[in-house]
Order: structure tokens, then C-alpha cells, then sequence
């Protein structure tokens, strides 16, 4: 149960760091059409330039994607209420999000242990699916 105690406790200090200050935004500006060389005086060839993609570098340290903050948050709200629930004692389930999709693989001790930990994830805001690989494991 330490194990869990510490992934949520460390879970919530790596999501408390990655908070941006209002000094930390990307700014992007909107293409500006660029004229080419053949282009004369009063004609209307004009050639856009393609905005360059969004950067994801501040200074000198690289901002994880929003998906990726997203996953973490999806699954550090599912960590932390399966700790919080006694239904789930003796039950060992890792807890992965990708792209809203949550695996959860380990074992519990009951289909009953499973179907708890599969609605604590069901139930997390951003969670699209739900992939339950747990094994039973009677005592």
C-alpha cells in the first residue's frame, strides 16, 4: 500500500510543477502573405507563407503536449481514488492513460474488486475507453 501512497503523492508534486505562469505562453503569430519576386506593383499574386508550427520550447526547457498533461491528470485522479476506496484492499492495479485510454492491469482478489476499479476510471472526467486487464486472484 506504501507503493500507491507514494505514485499519488508523487503523481500530485510532478502535476503541481507543471502550473505555467501567465509569462510562460506561447505566442504564435498569424501568416503573413509574402509577395514573390515576380510579382509586380498592382498585381494580385500573392504567395502565403505557411505559419510555423506552435513551439513547444520556452527559454530553455521543453512544456510537455497537452495530451500528455491530460493523461497524467486523468490517470493521478484514478490512482487517488482507488487509494482512497477501502472496497479495493489487497487489490495491486496500475493505473496507464494514453490518449484518454485507461488500461488497468494488476490483480484483485474479486470480479467484484475489478468492476470497482474499472468505474473509478469510467468515472474520471477526459477518460474516452476503458481496457480491463486484471487478474482474479482468489485467497
Amino acid at each position: 500500500m506504501n507503493r500507491y501512497v507514494f505514485s499519488a503523492a508523487l503523481a500530485c508534486a510532478v502535476l503541481t510543477g507543471c502550473v505555467r505562469s501567465s509569462g510562460d505562453d506561447v505566442r504564435s503569430e498569424a501568416p503573413r502573405p509574402r509577395t514573390t519576386a515576380a510579382s509586380a506593383p498592382g498585381l494580385r499574386s500573392v504567395e502565403e507563407t505557411p505559419a510555423p508550427p506552435a513551439a513547444a520550447v520556452t527559454g530553455s526547457r521543453l512544456l510537455p503536449s497537452p495530451e500528455a498533461l491530460t493523461d497524467s491528470v486523468i490517470t493521478a485522479g484514478i490512482k487517488a481514488s482507488m487509494l482512497a476506496d477501502p472496497l479495493l484492499r489487497g487489490a495491486d492495479v496500475s493505473v496507464n492513460t494514453t490518449q484518454g485510454v485507461v488500461n488497468l492491469t494488476g490483480s484483485v482478489v474479486s470480479q467484484e474488486q475489478a468492476a470497482i476499479a474499472s468505474s473509478h476510471a469510467q468515472r474520471q472526467d477526459g477518460v474516452m475507453r476503458v481496457d480491463d486487464h486484471l487478474s482474479v486472484n482468489f485467497r
